[in-house]
């Protein structure tokens, strides 16, 4: 009878065990180990971030993860139609995996020192550009720590990639009017402005501020669409970035000069008119009162 009640426990717990529903985590970041000989489903070029790559991967109904990394200074993105874990090994440790539903992907370009791209590296970069950051994000790592990937607000662009703009919309003259037509594209990621052979430009990106390349002139700097303290200056040849900095101060300064002229002008116009005034009226009333009474006494003497 025990075993048989025995039997019955054991029969009870297996169902209760093959009822739960398993979890089964996405690989997000880590070197493909897969021992299978499946072949990328498509290897976009020109995609220079692991976000970007992802964003290829979401882009394509069939990708379920994807490979991204730096081998030979070149960036490499490839789509897989297999879930990550299954991603056969790559010729380079350089090459990491992510599944498409990873929600924290850097968008970090890598680097010899940093070749995979990993969040992690972005750290000593962000902490040599906070001059020009605003506001930041919080990721998570491989390694589950969270991490501050801060926005980019106003720096000179140094991606060495070949990313091509989204599009260069004319007429636009101060930065905060470039970032009205980046809030306008729903692909804009970031925007370049500046003033370049006397023309203000304002050029368009599908990447973030820190994929974007390296341009031709200092003038022009990038900000991500996100920054909240974006200038509205028109850019001049003594100030071509438009930035907020040198507008305020010389703008102040004329203020304050001509106040003066107005305490001149109030001084001199109360001042003369109540001495003239005061002066005149006292003189002949005091010297007539005066000279009559005494002429009248001495007559009656």
């Amino acid at each position: 009878m025990q075993t048989f009640n025995a039997i019955i426990a054991a029969s009870a717990l297996l169902a209760t065990v093959s009822g739960s529903p398993i979890q089964v985590r996405s690989t997000c970041g880590s070197a493909p180990a897969g021992t299978s000989s499946e072949q990328p489903l498509l290897q976009p070029t020109g995609i220079t971030t692991a976000s970007a790559c992802q964003a290829q991967c979401d882009a394509n109904a069939s990708c379920q993860s994807f490979v991204f990394g730096m081998v030979n200074n070149a960036d490499e993105c490839m789509l897989y139609s297999i879930a990550a874990a299954s991603v056969p090994a790559q010729s380079s440790p350089n090459l990491i995996v992510y599944d498409k539903a990873c929600s924290s992907v850097p968008a970090v370009v890598p680097t010899t020192s940093n070749p995979t791209g990993a969040a992690t590296g972005s750290s000593s970069s962000g902490t040599g550009s906070d001059t020009g950051s605003n506001t930041g994000s919080s990721q998570s790592g491989a390694n589950g720590r969270k991490l501050v990937v801060r926005d980019t607000c106003g720096a000179a662009p140094s991606s060495s990639g070949s990313q091509t703009p989204l599009s260069q919309p004319a007429g636009v003259t101060t930065a905060s009017a470039c970032q009205d037509q980046c809030n306008a594209d729903s692909s804009c990621q970031s925007f370049v402005f500046g003033l370049l052979n006397s023309v203000d430009e304002c050029i368009l990106y599908s990447v973030p501020a820190s994929s974007v390349p390296a341009q031709s002139s200092t003038n022009l700097i990038v900000y991500d669409k996100a920054c909240s303290s974006v200038p509205a200056v028109v850019p001049t040849t003594s100030n071509p970035t438009g930035a907020a900095t040198g507008s305020g101060t010389s703008s102040s300064t004329g203020s304050s000069t001509g106040s003066g002229s107005n305490t001149g002008s109030n001084t001199g116009s109360n001042t003369g008119s109540n001495t003239g005034s005061n002066t005149g009226s006292n003189t002949g009333s005091n010297t007539g009162s005066n000279t009559g009474s005494n002429t009248g006494s001495n007559g009656g003497q």
